[in-house]
């Protein structure tokens, strides 16, 4: 028997936002393209992948700026 690899919700909104910030596509964008009413969105769902993705833009300047060793400690 195999293993239900199927990523959990929170899983997937983290690699979904990974995908968007690497391609330089933010979550408002996504949901036009989608047709989706981002004011009807899940508010948690939303929260979250923004979350997530302001981590990200924090994470990838302060290493731009501190390099990848130091970016924690600035």
């Amino acid at each position: 028997m195999m293993a239900d690899n199927t990523p959990s919700d929170s899983q997937l909104r983290l690699l979904l936002a990974q995908f968007l910030f690497a391609h330089n596509v933010d979550i408002e964008t996504l949901y036009k393209a989608l047709g989706a009413d981002l004011s009807e969105a899940d508010g948690e769902a939303v929260s979250h992948m923004a979350g997530i993705i302001d981590g990200v833009t924090l994470a990838t300047s302060k290493i731009r700026a501190h390099g990848v060793d130091d970016w924690a400690k600035k």
